[in-house]
């Protein structure tokens, strides 16, 4: 299991290595997913549980407000950049205020102990 890494939550620093990938205003919701390979190419994907179970909301583009998209705003504990050519920047507040780290593209994690939220993103270091 990947833990997750360089990436703050509200309350302070998480563990683990997680790279995000743009939420957008595309974002949608989805059912339990039990698979990472459920991440659409093109989006970036979290899951409220550990090893990419549980609710899982997907979006692609920038995004200054994620607040709307629960298991962003409250906390995921699975995330996967399945993105065509672009790594994610996570923000812990609106507006891309307070950077939690950058979710490479390809990369994918979990924690069974950490528990990240993000209120804002965008897709940097497109090839």
């Amino acid at each position: 299991m990947t833990k997750l890494k360089g990436l703050r939550t509200r309350a302070g620093i998480a563990t683990g290595a997680v790279l995000l990938a743009g939420l957008g205003l595309g974002a949608t919701s989805g059912t339990a997913s039990a698979a990472s390979s459920d991440c659409p190419k093109g989006w970036l994907c979290v899951w409220l549980g550990e090893n990419y179970t549980g609710r899982m909301q997907k979006v692609q583009y920038d995004n200054a407000d994620l607040s709307p998209y629960i298991v962003f705003a409250t906390g995921f504990r699975s995330i996967y950049n399945n993105g065509n050519s672009c790594d994610v920047k996570l923000y812990s507040a609106k507006n891309y205020v307070n950077s939690l780290g950058t979710v490479e593209r390809g990369q994918k994690g979990s924690s069974d102990d950490t528990t990240l939220s993000a209120l804002s993103n965008k897709w940097v270091n497109c090839a």
